[in-house]
């Protein structure tokens, strides 16, 4: 029987040693010998050469396997060769019985799976460095997705989670909550072996909803369904696209409004001079003679924002002082604040922060900003101005003690004569926007809670 086992040690293409009872090498094969360098002699003259000095607990461990009677099956560890090289082994050791079920010996197997390992590292760095979140699951016999087996450090930093956290949840778990019930249909296409391309929304830790693009593929491990899906952050696409739709609408409504203003404001013209002559000809009363004129009056200023939305911005740009900018307009609209006894109080740590812009076209902005806040504010409330410096950007925030807006309406704000004041017309935010869009920022409105609204201007800093 032993001569059999030695036969078949000695033509296995692993390297293989067999263990007597006594727990010393009887038999090591020259596949052992080739890879490792020891023999079988040495092996038991130095004590298993060939296990590390940091794993030598892992020999106790086999012993207990062996003296129990039991198989060793598939450990993961490492080996040492004599010229010092280290190399990745699954080690099974399988107890060799006699007819009366007697062990006689252990036969040890050491397979080298150094050039699997690497592999399966290369797979990981690849796997974990990749930009895009990848989540990998099964699916059962229906198409139901279930727990992640596995996800990529991009997956973990998208949604806020750690990856034991992520590994304990599934695709019903981080889709928006509305399109909880759409997952079965959505994702159960892939079972067919279609694959799919979707635009999802899902759910980060903290609860904010992220649009994402997913490209889920099928393939077989082992006889079980599995699903690899890529997923792309879109937020920075779906902004650049409201951008680009934002400023193609702006750029048709500035034609269009600069074109029908022309033709209105001549006939307004005729319109004006023809009331002051009935006047001057005592043909009118005072009282309707003045309602005329403030009406054409404030038609004409409306036509005048018109025409500021077909015109491109001015060419001359220069470096201005941003806390310079701002102080004189907020010197400038105190006076108009008094008047109801609001306060404009402005805050900030710097003296200086330069910018490239159009100076005359951001106090413009300015200006509209703080006028809107001072009609919205009580009387005797406090406006602030915060100005700071994050990066290479300076951050400007309005805030006022207003009724607010509501959130549903917040999108809404900047689009062609929405206005949410009594007698407005919303080109005065439209415009505002058009050209902190043209200095490459942004200009948005966050209602803050529970009264008042803040408006945070963004603008590139030199």
């Amino acid at each position: 029987m032993h001569y059999s086992l030695y036969s078949f040690a000695e033509h296995s293409p692993d390297p293989i040693y067999i263990l007597g009872t006594d727990k010393k090498v009887s038999y090591a094969n020259s596949n052992f010998v080739e890879l490792y360098g020891w023999t079988m002699e040495e092996l038991n003259q130095y004590d298993f050469p060939h296990v590390p000095m940091v794993l030598r607990n892992e020999l106790a461990q086999m012993y207990v396997f062996i003296d129990q009677g039991q198989r060793l099956f598939a450990l993961d560890t490492f080996r040492i060769k004599r010229n010092g090289e280290l190399i990745s082994v699954k080690i099974t050791i399988s107890p060799v019985k006699d007819l009366e079920g007697r062990i006689t010996a252990y036969v040890c197997v050491l397979r080298d799976v150094t050039e699997i390992k690497f592999s399966e590292l290369k797979y990981y760095k690849l796997f974990n460095e990749a930009n895009d979140p990848i989540f990998i699951y099964e699916q059962d016999e229906g198409g139901k997705p279930s727990k992640f087996l596995d996800v990529n450090e991009a997956a973990c930093r998208m949604l806020g989670y750690t990856r034991r956290e992520l590994l304990d949840k599934t695709p019903y778990s981080i889709a928006a909550e509305v399109l909880v019930p759409e997952v079965d249909k959505t994702f159960g296409c892939i079972l067919s072996g279609e694959g799919m391309f979707v635009e999802w929304v899902q759910v980060t830790k903290d609860g904010k909803e992220i649009p994402v693009e997913i490209s889920a593929k099928p393939f077989k491990l082992n006889g079980r369904e599995m699903v690899i899906s890529i997923t792309r952050d879109m937020t920075e696409r779906k902004k650049t696209e409201e951008f680009l739709r934002y400023n193609e609408s702006l750029s048709m409504i500035g034609e269009l409004s600069a074109g029908i203003a022309h033709e209105i404001r001549n006939p307004l013209t005729s319109i004006r001079g023809f009331v002051q002559l009935l006047y001057s000809q005592s043909k009118m009363n005072k009282e309707l003679h003045e309602i005329i004129l403030s009406e054409v009056d404030r038609i004409n200023s409306i036509i005048s924002e018109l025409l500021l939305l077909g015109k491109e911005m001015p060419s001359e740009m220069s470096d201005c002082n941003l806390v310079q900018l701002l102080s004189q307009v907020v010197v400038l609209l105190n006076a108009q604040a008094h008047l109801t006894d609001n306060e404009i109080i402005m805050h900030t740590d710097l003296d200086r922060l330069l910018l490239r812009c159009a100076d005359n076209k951001l106090k413009q902005v300015f200006i509209n900003m703080l006028k809107n806040a001072i009609e919205a504010s009580p009387h005797g409330a406090e406006i602030t101005v915060e100005l700071s410096r994050e990066g290479n950007i300076g951050v400007i925030r309005i805030t006022d003690n207003g009724p607010g807006i509501p959130a549903e309406l917040i999108s809404q704000i900047g689009s062609p004569f929405f206005t949410t004041k009594p007698g407005g017309n919303g080109l005065g935010v439209m415009i505002s926007k058009k050209i902190i869009h043209n200095h490459k920022g942004t200009l948005q409105f966050l209602t803050n809670l529970p009264a008042g609204t803040i408006v945070e201007i963004i603008l590139p800093v030199l």
